[in-house]
């Protein structure tokens, strides 16, 4: 074979083996960004899972607490109007301080349990968001593993 021809096959050869080289090294690359990808939604999963469920349990003490601040109330109420009750004319005037201490609970409790229930209905809106996020990186995470052709169940 004649030294240019031999040349000529050698720079081919060589583009070949160079552009296999550059293949292989996209591929290499490309799954080790996927990799990083999956570590980094995993980790962002783990944060968002750990948020949520602090926000589902901060809601459900929330919720419980002010059922029983409900029931207070309704106690209080049940006194008060027994009070008023006693005697068609009003409350008798020895009970009548009393009487007051006991409206003046009753009053707080309902003003208390007003700005209670403001706070948690901004709280489960806020766990509301929380829990999107969540199934939004979820979304994510189940994406990249089916195109990595990762299958999960």
């Amino acid at each position: 074979m004649k030294a240019p021809v031999r040349y000529a096959l050698m720079g081919v050869g060589g583009l070949v083996l160079a552009g296999l080289v550059v293949t292989a090294a996209d591929r290499v690359i490309e799954r080790q960004q996927t990799v990083e990808e999956i570590n980094r939604l995993r980790a962002e999963l783990h944060r968002a899972r750990v948020s949520s469920d602090r926000c589902r349990g901060s809601l459900v003490t929330s919720e419980a607490s002010l059922r029983d601040l409900g029931l207070t109330i309704d106690s209080l109420r049940s006194l008060v109007d027994s009070f008023e009750t006693l005697d068609r004319r009003g409350v008798p005037a020895d009970q009548y301080p009393e009487y007051l201490d006991l409206f003046d609970s009753y009053n707080d409790s309902v003003a208390s349990w007003a700005g209670r229930e403001r706070r948690l209905r901004s709280a489960e809106t806020a766990c509301r968001s929380t829990i999107q996020e969540h199934n939004a990186i979820t979304d994510s995470l189940q994406t990249v593993l089916t195109e990595a052709g990762i299958e999960t169940i």
